[in-house]
């Protein structure tokens, strides 16, 4: 998993402009976090994308091990 933590701050260190997205998540209730997440994401279909291929080992350790795969954000698949 901390191949994954690393990948994943690396990625929004070089790309500040998702990096700042998420960062204007923090404070909002839970609701409204999963459904400005899924918009953006919706919206930028490259970065979803991108996200999901820096999550898949820990997609993949979560099923090997029967576990639930946490969400992006709050409400976001």
């Amino acid at each position: 998993m901390a191949g994954v933590s690393a990948a994943m701050s690396a990625y929004l260190f070089t790309h500040p402009d998702v990096n700042d997205f998420f960062s204007s998540l923090q404070g909002l209730p839970k609701k409204e976090i999963g459904a400005k997440t899924q918009a953006y994401l919706d919206a930028n279909p490259q970065i979803r994308a991108d996200l999901d291929g820096i999550r898949q080992p820990s997609t993949d350790f979560r099923a090997r091990c029967g576990l639930v795969q946490r969400p992006l954000a709050p409400g976001v698949v």
